[in-house]
């Protein structure tokens, strides 16, 4: 059995770098009929075609495949390296959900709790660590305001030293360490260890949560 992701993020990728070009062949358009654009125009016009540039590059060096899932476990790849997890290591997945309010709303993510952190911990690189480590800040963000917002310092939650003791002892240094101790606070904070934003998928979450059970029920 193996079933390979391709996620959503990735199938827009030519519509942006199209629409910048689009957007920067009217700005030259323009100038070349008129004389008097004005430099509001110019400036919006110019920067919208450099976003959509960049969104459109990112997307395209983004890997076509996000998540290969095996009879053995779980592989992610990102553009700075990947990571994967055996099932027997995962003790369950599902969507985060932070309070608000009266009421309670779905973190755009799937969550893996583990049994063993070290197993990630010892094959994960540096670069994909740092690349996870900003990426997920905004969900850092917002657990912190739902979850714990009694609390007067979160500073321990943003400036984390670079060393780590798992629980069974190990030490880890740099940025492994600190995304260890990243995975340490997200558990207490949402439940889960390891995160895959809902960009990296190929459909609605609550439907890839459902296929991935069907898929591991069907390994027995």
């Amino acid at each position: 059995m193996q079933f390979n992701v391709s996620p959503q993020a990735k199938r827009n990728a030519l519509t942006f770098c199209g629409l910048a070009v689009l957007l920067f062949a009217l700005l030259v358009f323009l100038h070349l009929v008129r004389d008097d654009i004005p430099v509001g125009v110019t400036v919006v016009l110019g920067a919208t075609s450099g976003i959509f540039l960049l969104l459109g590059i990112g997307k395209v060096i983004e890997p076509p495949v996000s998540l290969v899932i095996t009879e053995d476990g779980i592989r992610y790849l990102h553009r700075r390296g990947q990571w994967q997890i055996r099932w027997e290591n995962i003790i369950r997945y599902d969507v985060p959900r932070v309070n608000r309010v009266l009421e309670l709303e779905d973190a755009p993510f799937l969550g893996f709790r583990l049994y063993q952190v070290e197993e990630v911990l010892d094959d994960i690189s540096p670069r994909l660590a740092s690349a996870l480590l900003f990426e997920q800040r905004q969900l850092l963000t917002m657990a912190l305001r739902h979850q714990a917002p009694e609390r007067e310092d979160y500073t321990p939650y943003f400036d984390i030293p670079d060393s780590y003791i798992s629980p069974n002892g190990t030490v880890y240094k740099g940025l492994i360490g600190v995304f260890g101790k990243r995975m340490e606070q997200m558990r207490e904070l949402l439940g889960y260890d390891l995160y895959v934003s809902s960009n990296a998928l190929d459909r609605d979450i609550y439907d890839f949560k459902a296929h991935l059970q069907k898929l591991q029920a069907s390994r027995t």
